[in-house]
């Protein structure tokens, strides 16, 4: 089926949503006077505002939230004309190759991603300015013509005015979603508008599909089946190897307040340093199997449509992608000061970027262990060398007994040599007696002075056992370290990496309304808005959950995390209502329980159960 006509086919039912609201309204309030005709005009009132509100109003509402909803401004690097001219060169080319007019500004992207976007109005039926993104990346990784490829299919997805049909749909699946959102899961237009919704959305995704293979075919036209189908298969690759440069050597020393002085640049020693290991990205099968809720082809699917395009007889430019912008270490910078808030974070060369992360990681870890072992010998352990002090004395076993709460005495004080040579290594890194070696192509390493790896499990082995405890101290300090210098910083538990995992509206807490979010390392307990404002409250709470980050709520005054290792005891005190009691380990208790107007999000009181009873367990 044309594409076109997939689209038109979209649309109609976009309409025929509203016309289904129309349609409830009018069964409704067919019913409310009906009730009127048997029963007194109060009840029938009161149905018919009913209705209204689950149909006229939530339709309208979402709608108009849709045409109101302002897209953000693009977040990247502006690329003028005069500034990047082969790059403006090009995309001209490839816009009247394919038959649509080119983007009237480009960026210049922290992703590996290539994008065209219209902001149009209208619901999309009169078009708008024209944005072009271009992921710093792809100009890193890829050729010329492969760099052609991409842009060729996102311009193609504007060619024939497919893009001008989709607009609407666009638009019209985020005024269904936003609907829907704003009626009650216990609502029956509700269960009605959702079911239509999905039917919408399984043809959307369909039309969607049918232009990603289109815009594939403007990929051929422009720079060959060849670059068309490695462009494709590098973008698979280059997405897993910056995922994993980001995890792996990136965020934590952002979330610690550092960053690299040159972010780009350390992707491409990267994408050099593991040239083999995404050489074999490149050549794992590409998956075959589609869903009807995919937006996108399965890679193996576009791959094949594409080996099946006629061939285009073009030449291959395989020049890096870089060639096309003039100075692109000096855009790197650049993107990279417009995209990290630099005022907020200390900029380090990379060697000292890895060190000051790594350090802040394993502080961060030794002091949750060390808030354990203050609990456990029940007065603060300001240092590593005051758990030396208590083992000393005798008490390791009732150190180790909750880090290990499965295993035997005697099983946990051997086990306990593990955390123990981690305490040891920050203490060694602080006193200056170790540091840590970046590298590029493994984990970073804590070595010596003389650059051999740092290995101080065989001191914390000593220092289990009481009788040669003091043979660990004599050797710790014969290497330098200084068992104080590893002092204990954060001394309560904070929501600092904690991820927002789902949400209950007005439960009471402690006999007050609060809406509480359950937490990866915790709870937060946020005051409930006016019992007026259930949309407000509805859409605030659908907002945390969607960022993820709980941290700016969690240090908002009036707010309060609690953190699971805090929890002594959980329990069910009441099933109907659903009460929690929580008994923290300072003795303080907290109830958390149910009340008529609780609703939850993302499957929030399940994820609540689940979340105490692993507190219990831990």
């Amino acid at each position: 089926m044309p594409v076109m006509i997939r689209a038109l086919i979209s649309v109609v039912m976009l309409a025929g949503f509203y016309v289904l609201a129309l349609v409830q309204l009018i069964a409704g309030l067919a019913f409310a006077i009906w009730i009127g005709s048997v029963t007194s005009g109060v009840i029938a009132a009161k149905f018919g505002i009913a209705v209204f509100l689950a149909t006229v109003w939530a339709v309208g509402y979402g709608t108009w939230k849709a045409l109101r909803t302002k897209r953000p401004e693009p977040n990247g690097l502006p690329l003028p004309r005069t500034t990047a001219p082969y790059l403006w060169a090009m995309v001209d080319h490839l816009a009247a190759v394919v038959g649509t007019r080119p983007p009237d500004e480009i960026y210049l992207v922290p992703d590996v991603n290539a994008a065209v976007e219209e902001r149009s109005k209208l619901m999309g039926l009169i078009a708008g300015r024209r944005y072009m993104y271009i992921g710093m990346p792809l100009l890193q990784a890829f050729t010329v013509a492969q760099l052609r490829s991409v842009l060729a299919h996102e311009l193609g997805h504007y060619s024939g005015r497919h893009t001008r049909l989709a607009g609407v749909t666009y638009r019209g699946r985020m005024a269904l979603e936003r609907t829907i959102s704003h009626i009650g899961s216990g609502n029956v237009a509700g269960w009605i508008f959702r079911g239509y919704g999905r039917l919408y959305v399984m043809v959307h995704n369909a039309v969607s599909r049918r232009q990603e293979l289109e815009a594939d075919l403007a990929s051929v036209q422009v720079a060959g089946r060849d670059a068309a189908a490695s462009a494709l298969r590098e973008s698979k690759a280059l997405s897993a190897a910056f995922a994993f440069y980001l995890n792996r050597y990136v965020g934590p020393g952002l979330e610690a307040g550092y960053a690299p002085a040159d972010l780009f640049a350390g992707f491409g020693e990267l994408l050099r340093a593991r040239a083999d290991e995404i050489a074999e990205l490149r050549t794992d099968q590409p998956d075959g199997e589609q869903s009807v809720w995919d937006t996108h082809p399965p890679l193996g699917i576009r791959l094949a449509a594409i080996t099946a395009a006629p061939e285009s007889a073009v030449p291959v430019d395989n020049r890096p992608a870089w060639v096309l912008i003039p100075a692109p270490d000096r855009a790197g910078i650049a993107l990279q000061q417009r995209i990290l808030n630099a005022e907020k974070l200390t900029v380090l060369p990379w060697d000292q970027f890895t060190a000051a992360a790594a350090s802040a990681r394993l502080q961060e870890n030794m002091d949750g262990l060390l808030r354990t072992v203050s609990r456990a010998v029940n007065q603060p352990v300001p240092h590593v060398g005051a758990v030396l002090d208590h083992i000393a004395a005798g008490r390791l076993d009732d150190i180790a007994a909750p880090i290990f709460p499965e295993a035997t005495r005697r099983e946990s004080r051997k086990l306990f040599a593990k955390p123990l040579t981690a305490l040891l290594s920050l203490a060694a890194v602080r006193s200056g007696a170790a540091r840590w070696q970046h590298s590029w192509t493994g984990a970073t390493r804590l070595v010596g002075p003389d650059g051999t790896e740092l290995d101080l499990s065989d001191i914390a082995e000593l220092a289990v056992d009481p009788a040669t405890i003091e043979e660990a101290r004599r050797q710790l300090a014969q290497r330098g370290i200084d068992v104080a210098a590893a002092t204990h910083v954060e001394q309560r538990a904070t929501a600092r990496r904690a991820e927002i995992y789902a949400g209950i509206l007005n439960m009471k807490v402690n006999k007050k309304r609060s809406d509480v979010l359950i937490l990866s390392h915790g709870l937060l307990l946020v005051p409930s808005v006016a019992k007026l404002k259930a949309m407000t409250a509805r859409r605030r709470m659908a907002q945390w959950i969607e960022s993820g980050d709980p941290r700016p709520l969690a240090t908002t005054e009036g707010n309060r995390f609690i953190a699971y290792e805090d929890i002594a005891v959980a329990q069910v005190v009441s099933k109907f209502p659903v009460k929690y009691e929580l008994t923290l380990h300072n003795g303080e208790k907290v109830e958390i329980r149910w009340s008529t107007e609780s609703e939850e999000q993302a499957n929030g009181s399940e994820v609540l159960a689940q979340a105490l009873r692993a507190a219990n367990n831990d």
